[in-house]
């Protein structure tokens, strides 16, 4: 029955975040939001989704879940999804320039932040109001600095339905991915019962893997129409959002004094893929662009890395 519950839970996210996205994007048109406005609040919100109604779904009986699926949807971002658009992204461009330094300086925060989860106590909502803090002013900076943003029509998925079909649909989605929610936790735990996991591994890998499934989705469309560039800001979009509003959001349901310290090496391995972050920003700043090969063998240093971190988190 876990999976059972667990595939029609993921096919649940799925449909919601699609019907929830294209309505809200359809929305967006109708008000005349800019595409690049759009593509920051609504196209990584879509992907997001799913993370964000599974972990305040688990945050109140099973915290450890909740944690565990946030830093483990990084970890998968970064490591599967990223590497993907590097191993098969050919002579494409990686645009990271699209992706401004201060967004990438606020997610390293929200990174440095949440290490206090462990010893916050009745702090911890204090930290969930920092880590939301922190993603409104990464998109007022992103607002304030949007004559410096690159302009990518590929960012609008070109759905534009009628205002009611578009607000029906939204609301539907929403409420899709809700119901979704419940079914899709309840198959993971039941599976990491069979298997004796702990609930921090299960949601670093298996909530993780399933709410992640979305940004590997659109990544993989985005390979197969040649849109390789609009990876990595997909995947510091969801990043930040997964970090700073659902791990905002957790913070202020979960009980301030579970115990935390299962989370010690989950909160590395978030650290250390928002570091691996700066390196394409970095890169594509040189002169002399690498090579292929060069991004490739990147690519498969993050999906071997990824492979380590699910083993050493698995070991704890």
């Amino acid at each position: 029955m876990a999976y059972l519950y667990l595939i029609l839970g993921l096919l649940g996210l799925l449909l919601g975040s699609d019907l929830a996205v294209r309505g809200s994007v359809s929305v967006a048109h109708r008000f005349g939001w800019p595409s690049w406005l759009t593509g920051l609040l609504l196209l990584a919100l879509g992907t997001s989704l799913p993370e964000l109604f599974v972990s305040a779904t688990s945050a109140v009986e099973h915290s450890e879940l909740a944690f565990g699926n946030l830093f483990g949807s990084n970890a998968f971002n970064v490591g599967l999804v990223l590497a993907a658009g590097l191993l098969f992204k050919g002579q494409a461009q990686l645009k990271a320039k699209s992706v401004r330094l201060p967004s990438l300086l606020l997610l390293l925060f929200g990174s440095i932040l949440v290490f206090l989860v462990e010893y916050a106590g009745d702090a911890l909502r204090i930290i969930g109001v920092g880590l939301l803090l922190a993603y409104v002013v990464m998109t007022a900076m992103a607002f304030m600095g949007r004559g410096e943003l690159p302009i990518d029509d590929d960012a609008d998925p070109g759905t534009h339905w009628a205002l009611p079909l578009a607000s029906l649909a939204t609301l539907g989605g929403f409420a899709l991915l809700a119901v979704a929610a419940h079914f899709f936790l309840d198959g993971a735990l039941g599976l990491a019962d069979q298997f004796g996991w702990g609930e921090g591994f299960a949601g670093f890998v298996i909530t993780a893997a399933g709410t992640s499934a979305p940004e590997l989705f659109t990544s993989l469309r985005a390979l197969r129409l040649g849109h390789a560039g609009a990876i990595f800001g997909n995947v510091v979009g969801s990043n930040a959002f997964n970090l700073l509003i659902a791990g905002g959001t957790v913070c202020l349901i979960a009980d301030p004094h579970d115990d935390f310290t299962s989370l010690d090496r989950q909160l590395w391995v978030n650290m250390v893929v928002t570091l691996v972050l700066f390196v394409p920003a970095i890169v594509t700043t040189t002169e002399r662009p690498l090579s292929v090969r060069a991004y490739q063998a990147m690519g498969g240093a993050l999906a071997l890395g990824w492979l380590g971190a699910a083993w050493w988190v698995f070991q704890a």
